[in-house]
């Protein structure tokens, strides 16, 4: 919306140059009548002033038109009329344009072009041609006779006005910047001499003045349309068609007719023809380049993510064949052991439980990312001292504050968050595991956990490799990561960060990475939403821990157990590790051996697979539940979604334990749930 006196200022200038344009074709052009000129240019200039300015700059059309008139033949009547006729044609055809085909933009797409053609050009027009001669027949300026040939005159000129005119401004007023290069303006350069040339040629040249030639004036506007654009174009039929108007005008060109007045209004059913198709086709190539743009965009995208799918399987299966390698080492070498209970048997299996427990983080932290990403991440929070997880997530790691050389510090303050502590310590581990990956022997980490007015803060500062400039921004992304060479020896997945950054994030927090580059160490900061301690939270808040009493393991022994299992490996190690637990243990292969096997066996407990062939664990835990309410089920499935754990608490279960299953985790879930009444 223009200011006022911007306003007043360009109604000022729009009325001189629509009055200055007016007089020209009505003194050099109005042959068949004073008021009406097959060569009009205001009606091309009040379009574009309406779809720049706004309709609020109508009054300079109405003035313009009126002086246009009453200065040049005609009554102040008719002249009211005639300004009133080229005012609503420009507010019509502004209005139409601006609702149907882009406003300012018409001239963008192809078939908003063909839109500005019919409404503007061909629609609009159509109105003042009718109001104009309306008015002289009914005021006797006008013989009702020639009221057709003057209404056709009056209609073309207006819209070839419009068709010529209206781009023009519209294109350059929007984009007046030039940014060609060198060899570029040449390139135009040459496409203005040919215009020019083919324009002179076609339009003065008496020898070829017989023949119908005036599709030679169309390479140099194809020129155009392909190696520039619509602004371009436009400015090229805009030489040319003056060029041919000239031409025409003096007699000249193929458009010679009976009467200088007929040429010029064939020459102008020509021009609207050319100057539409050829912004049309100038649309379409740049429309076609956008196109092949956003697909070369797509294409590389594709390919950028094709690219880091390769490399995440490259390095998944070095993280699991690493693990996997180690665990097949450590069976060989206990399958040559005379005496599986000596000193050394212990070392191997202390291998095979270590690279167990990392394949099974590995395969937590790919699900925890799907499930965040899938929104499916659920959160049971309550309130903890960040302070005190962060000591015990580093007294777990590091009992004697070093790892392999490395110095861990912890400087804690009690420091209150509502939190997931399962998820609280995700974080910490993970911020603690990538500073120990990437700082050298000898290197120090430390862990500071602040109150920040609002927020708690948890930082990890290692003197490690640090991050370069240009990973920095993306080091929370997912499988981001430094170069490590062929030895892989940082190792991970390149998930744990994002899993630091979604935690924090599903907590209402942020993180931040900061590093002065390669070789300068790096600080990770979590930020948390901080409270207040709630009244009756105990000194350690996060959640209640409860101890097994040393007469619970031994009233559940003896208790029997199935172990309903399809996987013959897995199903024979689960009944020893039960059996060496003093369990008395029976087992299944499948779903209808294991109801069968419980409903005549009568066990205490069932450890039922979910993926069973013939019947699927939902279906037998179903079934039992009905025929035997009192049995404990117990779900030892590799399905770990939130919905695999609702579905299974709704078949009946009482406990979901996730496979590869801790002993421990087993031993504690075996226990309370046998010694429950």
């Amino acid at each position: 919306m223009l200011g006022s006196w911007r306003r007043y200022l360009a109604i000022v200038a729009l009325t001189a140059l629509y009055f200055a344009a007016g007089k020209f074709g009505l003194s050099f052009f109005g042959l068949l009548h004073p008021s009406a000129s097959p060569v009009w240019l205001p009606t091309g200039i009040a379009m574009a002033a309406l779809l720049l300015l706004g309709y609020r700059v109508w009054p300079a059309i109405f003035v313009g038109a009126f002086l246009v008139n009453a200065t040049t033949e005609g009554s102040v009547v008719t002249s009211f009329a005639i300004a009133a006729g080229n005012t609503l044609e420009g507010l019509l055809a502004a209005y139409l344009v601006n609702r149907f085909a882009g406003g300012r933009s018409a001239f963008a797409r192809a078939t908003d072009i063909l839109k500005f053609a019919g409404l503007a050009c061909l629609g609009s027009t159509a109105l003042s041609a009718t109001i104009g001669v309306g008015a002289l027949t009914l005021g006797g300026e006008a013989p009702v006779a020639d009221s057709g040939s003057i209404w056709l005159t009056w209609w073309l000129g207006d819209a070839a006005g419009a068709a010529v005119i209206a781009p023009l401004l519209v294109l350059w007023y929007t984009d007046a910047a030039v940014r060609w290069t060198a060899k570029r303006s040449a390139e135009a350069m040459a496409l203005l001499a040919a215009v020019i040339v083919t324009g002179l040629v076609v339009f003065y040249n008496a020898i070829l003045e017989p023949y119908p030639l005036s599709f030679f004036s169309m390479p140099p506007l194809v020129w155009a349309a392909f190696r520039f654009g619509q602004r371009e174009v436009a400015t090229a039929v805009a030489i040319l068609a003056a060029i041919a108007i000239s031409g025409t005008a003096s007699g000249k060109g193929p458009f010679v007719m009976a009467t200088p007045n007929e040429s010029l209004l064939v020459l102008q059913a020509f021009v609207v023809l050319v100057a539409m198709t050829a912004l049309a086709m100038a649309a379409l190539n740049t429309e076609r380049a956008d196109l092949l743009s956003r697909e070369r965009a797509a294409r590389a995208q594709a390919e950028a993510a094709n690219r880091a799918k390769d490399n995440f399987l490259a390095v998944l299966s070095h993280e699991l064949r690493n693990p996997l390698s180690a665990i097949d080492a450590a069976r060989t070498v206990l399958d040559t052991l005379d005496d599986p209970k000596a000193a050394d048997a212990q070392r191997w299996r202390a291998i095979i439980r270590r690279q167990t427990q990392h394949l099974t983080r590995l395969i937590d932290d790919l699900l925890d990312v799907a499930r965040i990403t899938a929104d499916k991440m659920s959160l049971t929070r309550v309130p903890v001292d960040l302070g005190t997880a962060a000591e015990r997530c580093v007294r777990t790691i590091a009992p004697l504050g070093v790892v392999d050389g490395r110095q861990i510090h912890v400087r804690a303050r009690e420091a209150w968050v509502d939190a997931d502590p399962d998820r609280l310590d995700q974080i910490i581990n993970n911020l603690l595991k990538n500073a120990i990956r990437h700082t050298p022997p000898e290197g120090r980490i430390l862990i500071d956990v602040r109150g920040d007015g609002d927020s708690v803060t948890l930082q990890v500062e290692d003197t490690g490799s640090g991050i370069r400039a240009d990973l920095l921004p993306r080091v929370f992304d997912p499988f981001v990561q430094d170069d490590q060479g062929l030895e892989r020896s940082g190792g991970g997945l390149g998930i744990g960060l994002t899993l630091v950054r979604r935690l924090a994030e599903l907590h209402g927090g942020r993180v931040e990475a900061r590093s002065e580059g390669r070789g300068h160490g790096s600080t990770l900061t979590v930020r948390l939403p901080r409270i207040d301690l709630p009244a009756g939270v105990g000194e350690h808040g996060d959640r209640a821990t409860s101890e097994i009493a040393p007469n619970s393991l031994s009233r559940a022994r003896g208790a029997r157990i199935l172990v309903v299992e399809d996987n013959g490996d897995t199903r024979d190690a689960v009944r020893a590790l039960l059996e060496q637990e003093g369990y008395d243990t029976h087992e299944a292969p499948d779903g209808e051996s294991g109801l069968a096997a419980a409903l005549s066996y009568g066990p205490d407990l069932v450890l039922l697979d979910i993926g069973l062939p013939k019947l699927d664990g939902y279906e037998v835990a179903r079934r039992l539940r009905s025929a035997s309410p009192g049995v404990r089920l117990v779900a030892l499935t590799g399905y770990g979604r939130e919905e695999d754990r609702i579905r299974a608490r709704e078949a009946g279960f009482d406990a979901h334990l996730l496979k590869p299953v801790d002993l421990e985790r087993l031993r504690a879930v075996l226990v309370g749930l046998l010694d429950r009444p």
